[in-house]
Parts: structure tokens; sequence; C-alpha cells
């Protein structure tokens, strides 16, 4: 079959070729889409997407653009490969008898939103697939994104003839730097990218076609002509991101709805994760199974403890230089946090977060008296601004809690525990100095625990430190992942055994950078601990000021290769020249703000000699990070930013990781605007968007939602996006 884009002065002939085998034959299809699914009217959908991709994950950027996306708010979604899969009319609604129509009784769409990778998904998605996506769309209400690609016109050249695909969009530019601004309609300047600060210009940093609105009319053979309102535009005016409405001659209201980007959309770049979410929200008409949230809480680990500070003339560490925190720098952070939150309205509430110690802050280990602690003024700071402040149990001594080396007299570098109380002891001896110090939320925070140097996660066969291995210069050559056994079935044990329920991971490491329920090791219990991992910075915990940041930082990523006579601009990992301390933070606030913009609810960690005060006005290189991180996200959203405690986060990834455990089951009735849930098992606060009751955020209502596994629950909708 040929069919002809018409593209300005491109015209193309592309060949559908014959697909014998389906990965999803329609069959399954049929069966999937009709299984369990509730006794409605007619104008019914479910609450899925569908997503329409060019390859899989590895072939199609747009797929593994939207995917994480997807994932991470606990969209549910169907893929149909175009490259591999025919598109038929049973997909996407069906009936015992087959393909149906919304206006047959019982007939239930099965997705509430469309999303297309390619604009035009040739040469394998055919005219008579187009027909029927967008009979579908037009029967059922339901819009579509199109996440990138060409703003063309496509004719086919067999009958019934006439134009089947058409942006209403005419070709002017293509480039890769475009430095866009926003020129949202009032109409939907609620509705659509109301989470973005649209005051400031959004740099394009891919290739992109710049398109213009057609001034001539064509009619599509349905009947329908594209009428285009740009959202987003190059600074000549031409159109990078419109909704394009499909008006007929006698309805004042479009039959059918598209969001098209003619911007090269990836995982990579910083426009991307901006513009992400509006495409599921637009498809889905804000109203889904899943939600979006944007995180950020900071870490200072080690408190009570010092650390070795980073001496330039060596290029390492001076063992005789060791800071710890004083009251005058607690002093310092309570004023600092206070300054964050004054100049940056979308902190909100923000709180620093203490994983601490006890070891050292017991002054007299045989006194634990709270009189006898307070002779030392960082313990009397701390006690006096603790509700200033969040404290995690970050183990009494910081001892690793690796595995015991086999043989047992095996030379090791660092010491191990060889039976589970004394590792019980570790938890429990920080928990009585939580109590002796009368810090805040104890009970709720006994849920969750970091382990010294994240120990216990991964096996570093008796090798950590470098400095007494000068002949071994990869220690960790023969580590132990987390997923690959290297776990501490002791450690596990002991922290199952005293409650703990959720355990802190480096998500640098391997295994470690994923929300998962730890299962495959025996920890004596009847339920498995939650894995929650943390982002480390290049914030080094051996840096109390600007200068050692900068020496170590330059010295790590460039001067050291220099030194072995590599090109860094060729090393992978390296930068070309070294950067001052303002680029450094404007380099690390960019990786955080990217983190942010996936909506993961992960922590950054640092070190408490970050919080040092360094100069009169009372400057620390963790509030140095901190107000460069805000800066760079208010620049872009104007979402207000949660900073959830640790034992909460704990809370919100295991419901999460229960909710993507199960099918859930959601349509939405559009005739009485409700909206009915189901699932597989018991859920305790899932999150649907959209529903009436819930909690406001973006403009939205997000509402969490119990079910019970036998139960099927409704909901008013309530789409909100008015704030």
């Amino acid at each position: 079959m040929l069919f002809v884009s018409i593209t300005g002065d491109r015209t193309f002939m592309k060949e559908k070729p014959d697909i014998s085998s389906l990965l999803v034959p329609v069959t399954m299809w049929l069966a999937l889409m009709t299984a369990a699914t509730p006794t409605f009217a007619d104008n019914a959908v479910k609450l899925k997407v569908l997503i329409i991709t060019t390859g899989d994950v590895a072939q199609d950027p747009g797929y593994a653009y939207i995917k994480p996306v997807l994932d991470e708010m606990g969209v549910p979604h169907d893929v149909l490969n175009a490259e591999t899969q025919d598109l038929a009319a049973e997909m996407l609604a069906s009936s015992a008898q087959g393909a149906c129509k919304a206006a047959e009784a019982g007939c239930v769409g099965n997705y509430n939103g469309i999303i297309l990778t390619d604009s035009d998904l040739v040469p394998n998605f055919s005219p008579a697939e187009w027909e029927i996506l967008h009979g579908y769309e037009q029967d059922f209400g339901v819009r579509e994104a199109v996440l990138s690609g060409w703003p063309g016109t496509y004719w086919d050249p067999n009958p019934p003839y006439g134009i089947y695909l058409d942006y209403g969009l005419v070709f002017s530019s293509a480039g890769k730097l475009y430095d866009s601004k926003w020129t949202v309609p009032e109409a939907y300047s609620k509705q659509v990218f109301e989470y973005v600060n649209q005051a400031n210009d959004l740099r394009i940093t891919d290739f992109a076609f710049a398109a213009t609105p057609r001034k001539e009319i064509q009619t599509l053979r349905d009947g329908t002509v594209p009428k285009v309102e740009p959202l987003l535009r190059t600074q000549n005016g031409e159109a990078l991101v419109s909704v394009v409405r499909y008006m007929t001659p006698v309805k004042t209201t479009p039959v059918r709805e598209v969001m098209i980007s003619t911007i090269t959309n990836s995982p990579q770049p910083l426009h991307s994760k901006v513009l992400a979410y509006e495409f599921i929200n637009w498809a889905t008409q804000g109203i889904f199974v899943g939600a979006r949230f944007v995180h950020m809480a900071a870490h200072l680990d080690d408190l009570f403890l010092g650390d070795h500070l980073w001496d330039p003339s060596v290029k390492g560490n001076n063992l005789a230089n060791i800071y710890r925190l004083n009251g005058t720098d607690i002093d310092n952070a309570v004023s600092k946090q206070g300054d964050l939150i004054a100049t940056h309205p979308l902190a909100g509430g923000f709180k620093l977060d203490f994983p601490f110690n006890g070891y050292g802050a017991v002054v007299d280990p045989t006194a634990m008296t709270l009189a006898t602690n307070l002779a030392d003024e960082l313990v009397s700071a701390v006690i006096a601004n603790k509700n200033n402040f969040r404290f995690i149990n970050h183990t009494f001594s910081h001892r690793l809690m690796d595995k015991t080396p086999v043989p047992a007299e095996a030379p090791c570098d660092y010491a191990t525990f060889t039976d589970m109380t004394a590792v019980q002891a570790e938890i429990s001896r920080n928990r009585t100095v939580w109590s002796l110090l009368g810090l805040p939320e104890q009970n709720e925070n006994d849920e969750v625990l970091i382990s010294g140097n994240h120990s216990g996660l991964k096996d570093n066969k008796c090798t950590i430190y470098p400095a007494m291995h000068p002949d071994m210069p990869n220690i960790q050559a023969d580590d132990v992942g987390f997923d690959q056994g290297g776990a501490n079935p002791l450690f596990l044990q002991a922290a199952a055994s005293l409650g703990v329920k959720y355990l802190a991971s480096d998500s640098s490491q391997q295994g470690q950078n994923i929300e998962q329920y730890i299962t495959g090791y025996d920890d004596g219990s009847q339920d498995d601990r939650v894995m929650l991992p943390r982002w480390p910075t290049n914030v080094f915990y051996n840096a109390t000021n600007p200068t050692l940041l900068t020496d170590e930082y330059n010295y790590l990523f460039h001067d050291r290769f220099v030194s072995a006579g590599q090109d860094p601009c060729a090393t992978p990992g390296a930068i070309c020249s070294p950067l001052s301390y303002t680029e450094i933070l404007g380099v690390e606030a960019d990786k955080a703000l990217r983190r942010m913009l996936t909506f993961s609810k992960w922590p950054h960690y640092f070190h408490q000699s970050n919080l040092a005060k360094y100069d009169e006005s009372g400057s620390t290189v963790l509030f140095d990070w901190l107000n460069a991180v805000f800066t760079a996200y208010e620049r872009l959203f104007t979402l207000p930013v949660k900073n959830y405690p640790y034992y909460l986060i704990g809370r919100r990834t295991a419901e999460s990781l229960d909710a993507k455990s199960t099918t859930v089951e959601a349509v939405w009735n559009r005739t009485t605007n409700e909206v009915t849930l189901s699932a597989g098992k018991a859920l305790s606060g899932l999150l649907v968007t959209g529903l009436s009751g819930g909690e406001l955020y973006g403009g939205q209502s997000i509402r969490k939602v119990n079910l019970d596994i036998n139960g099927i629950a409704t909901y008013p909708v309530d789409r909100a996006l008015t704030q």
C-alpha cells in the first residue's frame, strides 16, 4: 500500500510492509480489554494511556523519554509499536461482539489518552490506521499528544483519497537552538503548562522544526478543518508547541483535539523535562491514575561526628585536620534556612534532615544523662534548635555493616560484626540517644535507617580504604553488588527485628538505584524492607568552604587527567577546563534540577562539614547549593516543592510500589462524570489525579484513595485547573 505526504516542497512515497506476526495479537488485546470491566452505560473510557511508538525504547527516543515519566507517576499505559503492530478498532473499544461505538450501551473505550512519539509514524502506520485512531478520538472524546516530528500534511492516493492527516501547520525553519517564549491563549491559561513559569523563555537545545499556522483552509476527508493555537513560539513567532482543534461547520466545539510538539524530545534535554508532564496531562484531560509532585530533601549525614578535610597541598585528606560542627554553625543554619524560605517561596516549609550518630553526642558514654552531655556546645545547640530540623537514625557509631570475611581471619581494613546482637545495638543505642536529646518524631523515624556508608547492602570484600591498598589501583573491582547477593543478611535481620521498614541506599551503587522491596534475602520477617535510594552529589564531604570544594572538584574532574597525560575533553566524566565555584554550583544545580523534574522523591545527601559557616555573612557550601538549585527551579516551574521527612518518603514509596504491583481498573463515566476504581489487591494511598476532594497541587485535585480487594469505589471528577 502506498500513501503520499504533502509537506510544502517535499513529497514522500512510503510502503507499508507486510506484518505477518504481531507482538500482541488482536485476540489477546480483546481478552485484556474486556476482562474485569464493570458494566457501564455509554460514553465511558478507561483511565489508561495508549502510546504509539516507532520502535522499542532503544529505537525510539520519544518512547524512551515518556515511559519513565509515566512509570514514575504511576500512570497505567499500553504500547503499540507501529513498526511491528497494526492498529485495529477492537484494540481501542470492544465488547463481546467486537469493536463498538460510544453510543452503544456497555461500550467502554480502552483509553482516555493517546500519545504519539512521532507526528507521522511512517512508513508503517497506514491511512486506514490513522482513520481508526481519529475515529476513536472523535467518538469517545479522547485527546492526543504528539511528542515530536514534522508538521506535515498527508494525502491518500488510494480510495477514498483525500487528506487524512494534517496538523494545520506549514514548516518555516529548523535548528538546534531556540530561545522560545510562551504565548498560551487565555482560554487555555489554567489548563495547559500552568505549572511552567511562563515569564521566562524556555531554551530549546535539540533539533526542532518551527512552523506557522496555515492561512488557507484545507478540509480533511473526515470533514474537519484544523485550527491551530500556538502555545510556545520562537522569538520570530513560529510555533514549536501548539494545540490543534479540529472543527466542523456544524459544531462550535472541536470534534478532536491534538497537542503537537515539533521539538525533538528525548530523555536528556532540560526542555523535554519541562514539557513532559503536559503531554500526559493534556492527553488524559487531567484525569488519570497516578500523580506528580516535585520534591527536594537534603540530608546532612554524620551529625555529631567530624570529617577529615581536603588539603590542596597534597591533593588528598589531611588526617590531622578534622572539622566538626559547632554551636555557631547550628545557629547560623537556622538563620540560613529561614533566608532560603524567604527568598524562594516555592521552598515552602523546607527543613534540613540530620542523619546523626549518637556516639558523637555522648560526652561521657557511661553517663547517659542529659545534664552530662549538654556540656558539648554542638549537642546543646542542636537541642535548643531541634524543632527547626529533622533527624534520622544513622546508627550509633557509624560502624560498617558489611559481611564478615570468609575465612573469618582474612585481613579486612574495616571492622565487621559476627553476631546480630551487636548490629542491633548500633541501631537501638542511637534510638536511646534520640530519646535522651528529646529529638522530635522518634516513633515515626524508628521506621527508617541509614547505615554508615550505606553499608550492609553490598559486599566490599574487605577493601574500602584506598590509602591502605596502594598496590591495588581499583579496590572496588571485586565488590559484590546488592543484586548479586552482596547484602549482609545479618544486617537485614537486625533491622527487621527492630521494626525498621525502610533502608537507605546509594543510587550510584549497582542494584541500589531503584525503589524496591528487598527480596531474595532471609531477614527473618514476614514483611520485606523497602529500599529508599538517595542521590550523591559532588559537594564533597571533606569541603567546608568554596576554596576546598573548587580545588578538589577541579583535581578530580580535570587536573589529575592532565597530570596523567590524558586529554580531559576526550575522557568520560572529565571536564575540559577548570571551573570556578560559581560555575561548579551551576553544573551541580542543573543535575539536581533534572532529578527534581523526574518527580522522584529521592533525597540528596551531603555531610555535616558542608554546613560550616565560612564567612561573616553566614554562607555555607550546602546553602549555596540549595539556593542555586531553587533559583534554577523557579526560573522554570511554579509548583511548590515537597520536602518530605524520610519516613514519609518511605511510606509514599511503599504505597507506590504496591499500586504498581497490581492491576488498577479505573473507568471514567462521562455521563455521570464519575470514576469507578477497583484493584487486584487492597491498596492504601493510591493517588488519582482529577478526583473531587483531593489536595490541590498545580491547580489540580490529587486524591489519595484506599481500595478494598473486593470493593469498587466511585468518586466524582473534579478537574480543577483553576488555581
